[in-house]
């Protein structure tokens, strides 16, 4: 009896791990380039085999004084600035003893690769700025040739698509 029901068990996991949908997203996170003591936007960039085209970020603020709500964003080499609405409200929660701020933005793929100037290797920047209801926030994705793990991994992709 007891084999019988760890067969039926056994079934039914088995059946119900294969009726579960495949999503096929697929994401990795990324910093910017931050001083020690600046608030550093975590970015989540994942996208779709589907959808090679446009890559979806979720950008998370964490702080432990309050809530940011991010109105708007925008990348920027100093020439040209491309600029990003969020898709719905900011997100707010409690995690951890930290006020996490969550936006999420849809960007082209080649985002980086619109920006990046060409023959500029050493001076080249990158900024990302989030309009927050607390003021501007302005970070680095490529500073003077630097490269941001959030920029790295814009190159994966576009690399890759």
């Amino acid at each position: 009896m007891k084999k019988m029901m760890g067969l039926a068990l056994s079934a039914m996991l088995i059946s119900g791990c294969a009726a579960l949908p495949e999503s096929g997203n697929v994401g990795t996170s990324g910093l910017l380039l931050c001083e020690a003591n600046e608030l550093c936007p975590a970015v989540l960039v994942g996208w779709n085999e589907q959808k090679k085209d446009v890559l979806d970020m979720k950008i998370s603020l964490n702080s432990v004084s309050h809530y940011y709500t991010i109105k708007h964003v925008s990348f920027s080499n100093g020439q040209k600035t491309l600029d990003f609405t969020p898709a719905a409200a900011t997100e707010q929660a409690m995690i951890l003893g930290m006020y996490r701020s969550r936006a999420f933005v849809t960007v082209p793929v080649k985002l980086m690769a619109e920006l990046k100037v060409e023959g500029q290797k050493e001076d080249q920047n990158i900024t990302m700025s989030l309009e927050t209801d607390r003021g501007t926030i302005t970070r680095y994705v490529l500073r003077n040739g630097q490269e941001s793990s959030l920029f790295q991994q814009f190159k994966q992709v576009y690399s890759g698509s």
